[in-house]
């Protein structure tokens, strides 16, 4: 095993989530610098319900795309036993590993690959307001490479959600609670619970009205459970731009930019410094006929460094997201 020989692992080792929308597991300490996918939970943003807006005269003749002269976004409206499936794969192959330890040199590769397959059914409002709904983990699961100085690693773990489902509910006031039975020790699965209530939480667009080439920020929280798990004072932002909207004899559809930029700098007591850094960028597809963010794609870098008076380390992680959305009709999940 490659644990022992490489003590204090970098920041943002233990873990990453991308996504929107993403349930952390677990890498091995063999992994220096191995960074956790979610999501992040980057599953995508908020569930949109999208209103077309007529425009004033004429416009797109062409039958391939016609601009609109504004949308304006609000909660999506799935039809009665419908349900929304989530499915997103995170991956960074080819990521490297540098650690210089008293003049000594070890450098490495690194790969990461997460998969997820989420269910997610809400139900009526109760009638105080209260919100409630149900989740079904089918797949959850990391895959961890490791290659420094020849030797090899490979580390896959499965959460211990997959296979499970459950109920979740939000009083008006409060936040979502989710019903586990108890079989689980919630100090293992205290992560991918945080990610689920940050996905449910996010709230990506803006109450106004939007128009093609509108920009706005955005809190992308699943970046901020990455970085500031280790670096608590980072600074996150996210934007986004409203690119175009297309209509086709299909489907109509929009399709927004994503930017997200993340910097943090820690110095601590022993006079050792962190420093971490995430760039991605991508696009959002919100399908204008179902109303549903049917797709999004992010890439960019993860930097990870630490360093101190006799070992300086540094991960950097290519990227890359894919996380997609559609409704089916689920008959696991009664709908009353």
């Amino acid at each position: 095993m490659l644990g022992p020989r490489l003590s204090q692992p970098l920041p943002l080792a233990r873990e990453a989530s991308l996504g929107p929308c993403a349930a952390r597991a677990p890498v091995s300490s063999c992994a220096p610098g191995a960074i956790r996918f979610g999501a992040c939970s980057f599953a995508a943003a908020r569930l949109p319900r999208v209103e077309l807006k007529r425009p004033p005269g004429p416009i797109g003749r062409n039958s391939v795309a016609s601009m609109q002269a504004g949308i304006v976004f609000g909660p999506v409206r799935a039809q009665a036993g419908q349900s929304v499936r989530l499915v997103t794969r995170s991956e960074s192959v080819g990521g490297k590993i540098e650690q210089v330890v008293d003049g000594r040199t070890k450098t490495g590769t690194i790969s990461i690959t997460r998969d997820r397959d989420l269910l997610w059914t809400f139900r009526d409002p109760l009638p105080d307001g209260t919100r409630r709904g149900m989740v079904r983990v089918d797949k959850l699961v990391t895959i961890t490479e490791t290659d420094l100085d020849g030797e090899r690693d490979k580390q896959t773990d499965s959460s211990l959600l997959t296979g499970k489902q459950f109920a979740m509910s939000k009083s008006p006031a409060g936040v979502w609670d989710f019903q586990l039975d108890g079989t689980l020790p919630y100090s293992k699965i205290r992560h991918q619970i945080e990610e689920l209530e940050v996905y449910l939480k996010r709230d990506w667009y803006p109450t106004r009205e939007v128009n093609v080439g509108d920009s706005w920020e955005f809190d992308p929280a699943w970046i901020k459970l990455i970085i500031e798990k280790d670096l608590h004072h980072a600074q996150t932002v996210g934007t986004m731009r409203l690119r175009q909207v297309r209509k086709t004899t299909q489907r109509n559809i929009a399709i927004i930019d994503v930017s997200i930029r993340s910097t943090g700098t820690e110095r601590k007591q022993d006079g050792s410094k962190q420093e971490a850094s995430v760039d991605l960028s991508g696009q959002v597809t919100v399908n204008l006929d179902t109303m549903l963010d049917e797709s999004l794609e992010l890439s960019g870098n993860v930097t990870s460094t630490v360093s101190s008076f006799a070992v300086a380390k540094l991960v950097v992680l290519p990227m890359k997201l894919i996380a997609t959305k559609s409704f089916v009709r689920d008959t696991a999940f009664p709908h009353p």
